[in-house]
C-alpha cells in the first residue's frame, strides 16, 4: 500500500510536468526559487504527504513489523503505530526541505513558478485528484501486457510447462531414489 501511494504520487507529479512542459508562460518568474520549491512541496506536488497517506504508510510498516514479529500484542501494536507516526512527523519538515531542494536542483525559477500555478490551482487540484485512478488502470495494463509478453517468451524459448492430465491427476512424481544416503 505504501509504495502504491507514494507511486500514484510520484507519477503524478511526473505527469503534471509533461502536461506544463508545453504551456509555460512567457515573462519572467516571481519570487524566490527556494519559496517556490517549498510551496510546491506544501501544495502536494511531489508527494502526496496527507494524512491518508501517512496513515497508510503507518500501517504497511506496521503489517511488516507484524510478519517479522508475530507475537506482538494489540497494546503493542497501537503503541508502535503512534510511535511510527510521531516520528515521522517529526521528520517531514526536514523531508520537505530536501523535497525542495531536488526541485530547485532541478528546474529554474520559471519552471517552477510554471509548475507551482498549476498545482496551486483548481484544474491541479482536479487533475491530482483524477489522475490516480487512470495511473492505477495504466500500470495494471502495462503489468498484463508484460506478464503476456514474459509468458510468450518463456513458451517460444523453452517450451510449454507440462500439463496435467485431462482426468484431473496430477503428473507422476519424477522417480525419487530408493535408498538415499
Amino acid at each position: 500500500m505504501m509504495r502504491s501511494a507514494m507511486m500514484r504520487s510520484v507519477m503524478v507529479t511526473g505527469a503534471a510536468f509533461a502536461m506544463l512542459a508545453a504551456c509555460s508562460p512567457a515573462g519572467g518568474a516571481a519570487g524566490n526559487e527556494d519559496e517556490l520549491a517549498a510551496k510546491i512541496v506544501d501544495a502536494q506536488g511531489v508527494l502526496d504527504l496527507g494524512d491518508e497517506t501517512l496513515s497508510q504508510v503507518v500501517g504497511a510498516q506496521l503489517q511488516s513489523i507484524a510478519m517479522q514479529n508475530p507475537g506482538i500484542t494489540p497494546e503493542q501494536g497501537a503503541k508502535l503505530e503512534a510511535e511510527i507516526r510521531k516520528n515521522i512527523e517529526a521528520d517531514l519538515p526536514a523531508l520537505k526541505k530536501e523535497m525542495a531542494g531536488f526541485l530547485g536542483e532541478a528546474f529554474d525559477a520559471k519552471e517552477l513558478q510554471t509548475y507551482y500555478d498549476f498545482v496551486g490551482s483548481k484544474e491541479g487540484e482536479t487533475i491530482k485528484d483524477r489522475i490516480p485512478p487512470v495511473m492505477e488502470k495504466s500500470l495494471a495494463a502495462a503489468d498484463a501486457m508484460t506478464t503476456k509478453a514474459v509468458d510468450k517468451a518463456v513458451a517460444d524459448v523453452v517450451g510449454a510447462a507440462p500439463v496435467a492430465p485431462a482426468d484431473g491427476a496430477t503428473p507422476a512424481d519424477p522417480a525419487k531414489p530408493t535408498n538415499p544416503q
